[in-house]
């Protein structure tokens, strides 16, 4: 009986030592994406999209293109054949904290078949947002969503001048935080898409900065909207795919 006890400890233990991993390795994979598993969508239907954050989310210094979310949600909707219709109710300023109030409301008015979480970091670090508070209110917009039926796209913010200055140390801490929250839930509800650090790993490759691609210390400039658009539609066409299903 001890033996029997014993063996069921070991296959207990290299369950749990698998599944950790497994979630490790998803991190080290080639795209930003920590959620390998798509859903189906059938051609020519409409999907409904709400995103929020703060500037970057809302497009700024970028008026050509409105920001790199609606680029990568353009770029989707032709490739997929889907229409994409984001409602973007990122705005300047926001926090996690500030929008507490207003979210419930945003999803029983929209109705959102995916919402899009788009912290940039910068505006909570900036009002001093304590780190365990940041937690729990990512945590109860994923769970809000999910509630509501919708599937959650948690998006990393584009990198910025302060990226590599202001908030070097602060804002990885941020965005590592938010993505280790997704990857607590349900992997059929959530994707994780990090576009932050494939950014930092596109500009180091080819040898670049980051000065081409911002327009201040805190926004990216058009070209800095484009590249990470590009990012974040590559990643999101990776689990997205057409069968004749409606996203459930």
């Amino acid at each position: 009986m001890k033996f029997r006890w014993t063996y069921v400890w070991i296959v207990l233990l290299l369950v749990i030592v698998f599944a950790k991993w497994n979630s490790f390795a998803s991190l080290l994979g080639g795209t930003g994406v920590t959620e390998a598993k798509g859903f189906s969508l059938a051609a020519g239907s409409t999907v409904r999209v709400m995103s929020i954050g703060s500037s970057v989310a809302e497009g700024w210094d970028d008026p050509s293109g409105g920001g790199y979310l609606k680029r990568a949600f353009a770029s989707l909707s032709s490739a997929e054949h889907v229409k994409f219709d984001l409602v973007n109710q990122a705005k300047a300023g926001d926090t996690v904290v500030k929008i507490e109030g207003e979210y419930l409301a945003w999803l029983k008015s929209i109705n959102p078949q995916v919402v899009v979480l788009a912290w940039g970091a910068l505006d909570d670090l900036s009002a001093h947002t304590p780190m365990n508070v940041y937690k729990q209110q990512i945590k109860t917009e994923i769970a809000l969503a999910i509630a509501a039926h919708a599937k959650v796209f948690v998006v990393t913010p584009p990198v910025t001048r302060a990226s590599y200055t202001q908030y070097k140390t602060q804002e990885p801490q941020m965005v590592n935080t938010e993505m280790a929250i997704a990857n607590t839930f349900p992997s059929s509800q959530v994707y994780v898409f990090d576009v932050f650090n494939q950014m930092k790993t596109y500009l180091a490759d080819h040898h670049q900065t980051y000065v081409p691609y911002m327009a201040d210390g805190w926004h990216p400039n058009t070209k800095g909207h484009a590249l990470a658009g590009q990012l974040l539609y590559q990643d999101m066409q990776s689990v997205v795919t057409r069968s004749g299903q409606t996203l459930s």
